[in-house]
């Protein structure tokens, strides 16, 4: 008996986008709702399993002409399963640089505030597409530093979000209070981050250009604690950061295109970059700058090690 090969059916669950929702936060919502993986979901859908690793943030974007028709067909075929336009997943994607967009495994910064009024309202907690930018570290709408999700990929279950977000919430408003941001950087990082979104041919000039430059491409995702070494940058005390920067231009090869290290550096002398005792929680701030250096020390290390490795093999 011959068994006939069943045809891809639409979605169980309607899925659909938020507005401002990433794509990557969109399609671990869905492939959440039906308890499964992103390859299976493509499987499902007649898709190539492969193209499930593909990162589509910025939808098309950055493809070759084959991939292009590939990735039009993931789009549409995503569209029909949830029964919703094209244009409405097309609206998930940043048509931005790769440059200026966070690591695939890194997206995970989220506002508390906003996914607890969510969760109040009954709505879905999700990711925005401005705060997969490199450049953004505190929300637009609660002027609070962007937390750091404890998951990499996928998405959490109610009762895990309820536990971490009271905690989160104080490490936010701490970290608030403790750097003060000062009022021309939020208002240049607000303009550079609305730009990326609205993907704006506006050009900047003078110190806003400087500042946009230096931001939008940055590498503190290379940190610990990327949040809390960008709210230092645009702190009063932002010169400290400097030094990690400069570190990181020189020792990590695969930096965005923008050169870090072409930037002029501060005129303040070395000793008036550090911060000052009792101020601004000198004491974490200090612990954050060390272990920022001693990571970019330890990688440099590590890539030294797998180049002689492959030299002596």
């Amino acid at each position: 008996m011959t068994v006939q090969a069943l045809e891809p059916q639409p979605l169980a669950f309607r899925v659909r986008p938020q507005a401002d929702e990433c794509f990557d936060s969109w399609i671990d919502r869905v492939v959440a709702a039906h308890e499964t993986t992103r390859p299976a979901l493509f499987r499902h859908l007649g898709l190539e399993a492969a193209i499930a690793s593909l990162d589509l943030a910025r939808g098309t974007c950055g493809f070759s002409n084959e991939q292009y028709f590939a990735v039009y067909q993931v789009i549409s075929q995503l569209a029909w399963a949830v029964e919703i336009e094209v244009q409405q997943i097309e609206g998930t994607f940043l048509n931005v640089e790769a440059s200026v967009v966070l690591p695939r495994r890194q997206r995970r910064y989220v506002c508390p505030l906003c996914w607890q009024q969510a969760l109040r309202d009954g709505r879905a907690p999700i990711i925005r597409k401005e705060w997969i930018l490199r450049m953004s570290w505190r929300c637009q709408v609660h002027a609070l530093p962007l937390c750091a999700l404890p998951v990499a990929d996928g998405a959490m279950s109610e009762r895990a979000v309820g536990s971490w977000l009271s905690g989160a919430l104080a490490r936010a408003e701490s970290l608030r209070w403790k750097l003060e941001a000062r009022p021309r950087l939020v208002e240049w990082n607000a303009e550079g981050v609305d730009r990326l979104v609205r993907a704006s041919r506006k050009r900047f000039k003078g110190e806003k250009k400087a500042y946009v430059d230096r931001f939008q491409a940055n590498l503190f995702h290379f940190t610990h604690d990327r949040i809390a070494m960008l709210a230092l940058a645009h702190s009063p005390v932002g010169k400290a950061t400097w030094g990690f920067e400069r570190l990181v231009a020189l020792e990590l090869p695969g930096r965005p295109g923008r050169e870090v290290m072409t930037l002029q550096p501060p005129k303040l002398p070395p000793r008036r970059w550090r911060i000052r005792p009792g101020s601004h929680g000198a004491g974490t701030l200090d612990l954050v700058l060390a272990y920022a250096h001693l990571r970019v020390r330890r990688d440099a290390q590590a890539q030294v090690e797998a180049q002689f490795g492959r030299f002596t093999s």
